[in-house]
């Protein structure tokens, strides 16, 4: 009786779940070029996909007790890559956040009166994006936040609901923030160049 030599890839998968080196091997073999052409799609210039190719096949291993040979191995590959491209665009970012944040720290060490400075640079950062707002939206949110009018005074004194004020400092507020972590990117990225 002569031995099967090919192996299907749910065959492998099962090898592999129970710790056989050789039918790791086989599929690291079949699925290197795939990870790595998936990773170059997806990542940028200054990560190595050969890195992303090692990373998705050691963690394989790591977890080769939980596959499940009935599921697509390459699904599977593939999902792991684009959790590890993730995770080092996420390490990437956090990497420049500090280079930033302590660039800042020290230029407010050298400042006369840093907190001034910061507080001036926040409120005439507000102040714009106030500017921006539509007009009753703008009207509303200054005689809350400037004024320090209730949600009842001002509903009163422009003949308007209280949910129609309280929906206004909603959207305002979620502009203002959405605005000021654009901010926060562009001088991210000036200061990373």
């Amino acid at each position: 009786m002569t031995k099967k030599l090919l192996h299907t890839e749910k065959e492998l998968v099962e090898k592999l779940r129970n710790g056989d080196s050789f039918a790791f091997e086989v599929l690291f073999y079949k699925y290197r070029n795939k990870v790595k052409g998936f990773a170059k799609k997806i990542i940028p210039a200054q990560i190595d996909p050969d890195e992303i190719v090692q990373e998705v096949f050691v963690r394989v291993w790591l977890k080769k007790a939980t596959l499940n040979p009935d599921k697509e191995f390459q699904s599977f590959l593939f999902s792991i890559a684009k959790n590890l491209v993730i995770d080092h665009l996420k390490s990437a970012v956090n990497r420049r956040l500090y280079f930033v944040e302590a660039h800042f720290q020290q230029d407010l060490l050298i400042e006369d009166n840093p907190e001034k400075s910061v507080t001036e640079d926040m409120e005439l950062q507000l102040l714009q994006l106030v500017e921006q707002l539509p007009e009753r939206r703008r009207e509303i949110f200054s005689l809350s936040r400037f004024e320090g009018l209730s949600y009842k005074q001002i509903a009163e004194r422009l003949n308007i609901t209280e949910n129609t004020v309280d929906s206004q400092i909603r959207n305002a507020l979620s502009f203002i923030r959405k605005e000021f972590r654009k901010f926060a990117i562009l001088i991210f990225l000036f200061l990373s160049q």
